[in-house]
């Protein structure tokens, strides 16, 4: 049989999932399924797999799932952790598209979506359970989840499940399964941390690495700009325009941050969407299934996605061409599962950071860290010039034209042409039998009407009319009409030109983007070699704090410092944090009632378990620590280097 011969037959897998898999066009495994399957389907040992982004670590603990759990029954045998509802629902739905037979049946739970319903899947039935930690513990609470038969347990992207407060999670998942059960961790990234971890819960383990060729490595051209913060939206707009077709993600650091940015977006003509965690579950899946098929709400085309963090793990969107960080990442790991949603299944990709001044050392550190691990370093870009912005334009326009007029190379002339125009000063005639108006005079918005062509033209014999060509389009004939109306009435340049005015003179208009300031790419050095900034003054301090930037300013508030416009601006501590319930939005709703200034002045927010992080306005954050000292009962706010000293 021809599966015989099929690539990955030489894993000993089944006829059906063969069949599967060549149904959906696995051509050959690849560098960490070749690695990973033959332990997997071995049945021995505990397994962590690392591997990058977009390589296929769904399949390569999907594959073994299917091949093994044949039979039916009523308790899960497999258990999936993943720690967002998009991972757990494209893992399912990844797993189930290798299933050729009854089983196994797959069931996603999670967040969001009804518990009732999930409720009535499980108790018909599921041989792998996938889903997120919170919605797994609720139902182990409501003892209609089982582990007992449970010989898998998988976490997907294991260092977000660990390092991300999930530990106590899967620490008690982990006790309600028979100790005979498999464990196997996939993740991008593993830190040694992560590492001590694992090995206290889980044992001796065997570590796989993907040491992929250079060509398996995601195609990702990493960029950064160095920007004022006002200056974004008007970069990141010449960044869409100029591309030759831009299809991407942008990363907001805040939900309240992606919204604004989406409404900005729209508000200046751009079809963009949002995806965040306030969203429901309905919202989001009907949000990626619109940008999915390219469409928004009002059946107009859907190229931009503006996401919180919640979008980095597990979304699987092909031929994505961008990626931006409207906000830099805070680590290296969350940049990396940024990125790695483009420049994959062979396509090359983009990656723009729109770093600030002050965030210089920031992308500096991470450059050296990406050419470690991807072989690439993040390069400074300039800001693309209205010019080049404008050129760009021109060009789609006129291959989205030229395509629709079914010619291909525009050095060539169109085949059939019914209607042919000569440059307007030519002078040339046109050949015979073709209908050409007189070209209108130059600078004249409507020309003297030539002599009316009649509705048919006459046959070489003259003895019955012949229909009128409807042109390289083959339009109906109104449209016909109003093509030789046009022609008479404005000549064919001028035709033409109205018709580009009306329909894309506003988006070819030079005066719809506005200034932008350009800054350098590195920091400047002073003749002792310390790093100076622009726009970034040193205090008097030294050591540590001055070697940063960080200075005491005169109100004495530690930890405050000169943004980029040179004003001052203090980062600050706050008593609140993930396990109180508090998200960054409500860090900011803080800040703005304690330190009495505007939302949009709150920058930089970090939520962490315990206590949150934000910078602010040197003389806000003063009046935020009194108010604090004032008001008992709400959460500590602080200077930030105090408290960490």
């Amino acid at each position: 049989m021809i599966l015989d011969y099929h690539p990955f037959s030489v894993f000993g897998l089944s006829e059906g999932v063969l069949a599967a898999l060549t149904r959906k066009g696995f051509t050959s495994p690849s560098s960490i399924q070749t690695i990973a399957l033959p332990r997997l389907l071995a049945d021995e040992g505990h397994l962590i797999v690392k591997a990058r982004t977009g390589t296929g670590k769904t399949a390569a603990f999907g594959i073994p799932l299917v091949e093994k759990l044949t039979q039916g029954g009523q308790d899960p045998r497999a258990l999936i952790l993943a720690p967002t509802r998009e991972l757990a629902l494209q893992v399912s739905r990844e797993i189930s598209s290798f299933v050729s037979g009854s089983f196994p049946r797959i069931t996603a739970v999670y967040g969001g979506a009804s518990i009732r319903n999930q409720i009535i899947d499980l108790k018909r039935g599921t041989e792998i359970v996938v889903g997120t930690p919170g919605r797994i513990m609720d139902l182990m609470d409501r003892r209609v989840l089982s582990f007992s038969a449970v010989e898998w347990f998988i976490l997907d992207e294991a260092d977000e499940m660990l390092d991300m407060g999930f530990i106590e999670d899967v620490e008690k998942i982990l006790a309600s399964v028979k100790k005979e059960r498999r464990v196997a961790l996939f993740s991008a990234t593993m830190p040694e941390a992560i590492l001590k971890i694992v090995r206290e819960y889980i044992g001796d383990v065997e570590i796989l690495e993907d040491t992929a060729p250079e060509d398996e490595k995601p195609a990702v051209d990493q960029y950064y700009m160095i920007l004022k913060r006002e200056d974004r939206l008007e970069a990141l707009r010449r960044i869409i325009d100029s591309a030759a077709e831009f299809y991407g993600l942008i990363f907001c650091a805040t939900k309240a941050g992606a919204d604004e940015l989406s409404r900005r977006l729209i508000e200046g003509g751009y079809s963009a969407e949002v995806i965040h965690g306030d969203l429901s579950q309905e919202l989001r899946e009907q949000t990626l299934r619109r940008f999915r098929s390219r469409r928004t709400a009002d059946t107009g085309e859907a190229s931009i996605l503006v996401a919180t963090d919640v979008a980095a793990r597990g979304l699987d969107i092909e031929r994505l061409s961008h990626v931006v960080n409207w906000d830099l990442p805070n680590d290296r790991e969350t940049y990396v599962h940024r990125i790695g949603r483009t420049g994959r299944a062979g396509r090359r990709g983009a990656a723009v950071s729109m770093v600030l001044p002050s965030e210089r050392g920031r992308v500096s550190q991470l450059s050296r860290s990406m050419e470690r691990t991807l072989g690439s370093k993040i390069v400074w870009m300039k800001i693309p010039s209205v010019k080049s912005v404008m050129k760009a334009l021109e060009k789609r326009i006129l291959a989205s034209i030229l395509e629709d007029a079914g010619v291909a190379d525009p050095s060539l002339p169109a085949a059939g042409t019914g209607v042919e125009i000569s440059p307007a000063g030519t002078g040339e005639a046109p050949p015979a039998g073709n209908v050409v108006a007189e070209a209108a005079p130059a600078g004249n918005v409507i020309a003297e009407a030539a002599p009316a062509e009649t509705a048919a033209v006459t046959g070489a014999e003259g003895e019955r009319p012949v229909p009128p060509d409807t042109g390289i389009l083959g339009v109906s004939p109104p449209l016909s009409r109003l093509c030789r109306r046009l022609i008479e009435n404005l000549g064919p340049q001028g035709a033409v030109e109205a018709l580009i005015v009306k329909n894309y003179g506003e988006l070819l208009d030079p005066a719809r983007y506005g200034p932008v300031t350009e800054l350098e790419e590195a920091p400047k050095h002073d003749k002792r070699g310390n790093g100076r900034y622009e726009g970034f003054r040193h205090g008097n301090l030294g050591g540590r704090h001055g070697s940063s930037g960080f200075r005491h300013d005169r109100a004495g508030v530690p930890g405050s410092r000169y943004d980029e416009d040179g004003g001052s601006v203090s980062r600050v501590y706050v008593g609140l944090g993930r396990r109180h319930g508090a998200s960054a939005r409500d860090v900011a709703e803080l800040l703005v009632r304690a330190g009495d200034v505007p939302g949009r002045l709150v920058d930089a927010i970090e939520v962490k378990d315990y206590c949150a992080f934000a910078t602010l306005p040197a003389e806000a954050a003063r009046r935020a620590c009194a108010f604090s000292r004032k008001q008992p009962k709400d959460p500590v706010i602080k200077p930030a280097l105090a408290a960490r000293q």
